[in-house]
């Protein structure tokens, strides 16, 4: 009777911690002093990776493997990204050439077009921090921590969570298409393996690759 109390609590605590999350970043507002991008990098980090770490680690004394810090099984893990990531970016030229708007409003920033090391630097540092937030938050807290018992249906309410997220937050425009295409195919890599790593993985190539092809395509 206590262990099932106990996991009824872990259970809502952590659905809390997520809603309060998620609500604290749709409403937050920037301020004047500094960069406003700035300071949504900053609450990004504190709420999508630094929090649920130490919520896994310091508050539960859980492993991180809990959250998809783990090699999982990987040969699902290879097959699911490999096959993920071809079907998103069919998806993506698909869209490209059936919606003219998608490839004239998706744009990179004009140092990142222009230059080598800059577009290293955006890739390598830049989307690759962006994936590692949204993978240890929706695939690692959300889906592979706090909905586990809920089977693939997880990958359905963590999608559902992401793209409320960025309606909610008013960012609804093709410059957020990739990640909404492939944030439930990042669920099931997620889900097939029981690790984040995949699918952290096969996000940034993605994104990497989405950006090679408009930058091509332009």
């Amino acid at each position: 009777m206590l262990k099932i109390l106990s996991m009824y609590r872990r259970f809502i605590v952590t659905g809390v911690l997520v809603f309060f999350s998620l609500g604290f970043l749709i409403f937050f507002t920037e301020s004047d002093a500094f960069s406003p991008v700035l300071q949504k990098l900053i609450v990004s980090i504190v709420f999508f990776l630094v929090i649920p770490l130490l919520y896994s680690k310091m508050v539960l004394g859980e492993s991180l493997k809990n959250l998809g810090f783990q090699k999982g099984n990987f040969g699902r893990g290879i097959f699911t990204s490999i096959l993920s990531v071809a079907v998103a970016s069919g998806v993506v030229v698909w869209l490209a050439f059936v919606f003219p708007s998608f490839h004239e409003q998706f744009i990179l920033p004009a140092s990142v077009e222009n230059s080598f090391f800059w577009f290293a630097f955006y890739e390598l540092v830049l989307v690759a921090l962006s994936v590692l937030l949204y993978e240890v938050f929706f695939r690692g807290l959300v889906e592979l921590f706090w909905l586990r018992e809920f089977g693939a249906w997880s990958i359905l309410i963590q999608s559902v969570l992401f793209f409320g997220l960025i309606a909610l937050s008013r960012n609804i425009s093709w410059q957020i298409a990739p990640p909404l295409i492939f944030c439930p195919l990042s669920g099931l890599i997620a889900y097939r393996s029981q690790s984040i790593w995949y699918s952290i993985v096969a996000s940034w190539i993605f994104l990497f690759l989405t950006d090679v092809f408009f930058l091509i395509y332009h």
